[in-house]
């Protein structure tokens, strides 16, 4: 009963919405509107149909969330570029509920139980709208200054240091960055060693909104949407050349979550890493030092072994990661562009350093668990 008699009342005021948007501008215009700003009166007229429009529009589930999170994120970026000030904008928001919940309560009449029954779901909507609209404000006034990091990094800390947060925090985090929640992100994440490295490699991209970057833990995590332009603006060769792990494709901010959290276990297991190296790959270092301890386990000697060709014989250790990622002699050779022969002569100086044959596959298993791992 109470449903249907909302319904009634929110369709009465969704028609009645010409005389609220002049109730509107009477009281907008007796405030000084937006000062010397550049939105007209026209566009004030439209803008205030549009709120009342769509606010009754989703209360009584017409239209769906998204497309108010839409008009109310291009709404902040508008009036951001139109030089009105964030206070006056979300005054004038407030004016536009003042009149509708006024508006509302005629409506009901002797019916205000209906009205009392809805209102906590108003008070959602538009204190949903009000966020929206402003973080879509300060995004882009940060954007007019080249620089969106301030406005992205109190979500970006929530995202990556709060302890708890579920899903429905995702979903607001993936709101003020304006991504979608099932967006896929590639994400790179220094070392500590190496995080005021990648902050200054990805200053720009960061600073203009393509990308996120963010600290936390001592690493810098640094993520951007798949396939977009924001990782061809960067150097590849100096981010390939930063320690650190790469997590080529995650689906959205909770992956990245995700993401930043396993790393201190990889890195952990790894070390100090000589490059850029994709988190499948160091998996196998987890993996080693799960089984590392054990008696009669190569794990630790092979380490060690494999961690002194590292650093004092580094074509012989090229040669094996090389041969690992091919698993061909003819293949590994064309790659190094060098002779067969001398990756034949390389495994074999490996095998001599381990004990271990990498072009069986037992040996090559047992050497994946151990080339990322830390020194013993």
């Amino acid at each position: 009963m109470h449903e249907e008699r909302w319904r009634e009342i929110v369709t009465e005021v969704h028609s009645d919405i010409p005389r609220l948007v002049e109730e509107f501008l009477a009281a907008f215009t007796a405030t000084g509107r937006y000062g010397n700003s550049l939105v007209s009166e026209d566009e004030l007229r439209l803008t205030a149909f549009e709120v009342f429009a769509r606010i009754t529009e989703v209360l009584v589930g017409t239209m769906n969330k998204s497309e108010l999170r839409t008009h109310a994120q291009n709404l902040g970026r508008r009036r951001a570029r139109q030089g009105v000030e964030l206070a006056s904008l979300i005054d004038a928001i407030q004016l536009d509920f003042d009149i509708l919940w006024t508006r509302l309560r005629a409506a009901a009449g002797a019916n205000q139980s209906t009205l009392i029954e809805h209102v906590a779901h108003l008070h959602s909507v538009v204190t949903l709208y009000n966020l929206m609209v402003r973080d879509a404000y300060r995004v882009e006034e940060a954007r007019g200054q080249h620089d969106v990091r301030l406005a992205h990094a109190r979500h970006l800390e929530r995202l990556l240091a709060a302890d708890d947060l579920d899903p429905l925090g995702v979903t607001e985090i993936a709101r003020a960055l304006d991504v979608d929640t099932d967006t896929h992100f590639h994400v790179v994440i220094a070392h500590p060693t190496a995080a005021v490295e990648l902050r200054a490699l990805l200053d720009v991209p960061i600073a203009s909104g393509t990308a996120f970057g963010h600290g936390t833990r001592g690493m810098f995590v640094a993520f951007w949407p798949a396939g977009t332009p924001a990782g061809s603006t960067v150097n590849r060769n100096e981010l390939a050349a930063i320690p650190g792990v790469r997590f080529p494709t995650v689906k959205g901010l909770a992956g990245v979550r995700a993401a930043a959290r396993q790393a201190p276990r990889l890195f952990a297991a790894a070390g100090i890493l000589p490059r850029l190296v994709d988190a499948s790959d160091l998996l196998w270092a987890v993996a080693g030092d799960a089984i590392a301890g054990f008696e009669a386990s190569p794990i630790a000697q092979a380490t060690e072994a494999i961690a002194a060709l590292r650093s004092t014989n580094p074509p012989v250790y090229d040669t094996l990661t090389t041969y690992l990622d091919t698993g061909s002699i003819k293949d590994t050779a064309e790659a190094l562009h060098c002779h067969r022969n001398t990756v034949i002569n390389r495994l074999h100086h490996v095998t001599t350093a381990t004990g271990l044959d990498v072009t069986q596959p037992k040996g090559a298993a047992l050497v994946l668990l151990c080339l990322f791992r830390g020194a013993p």
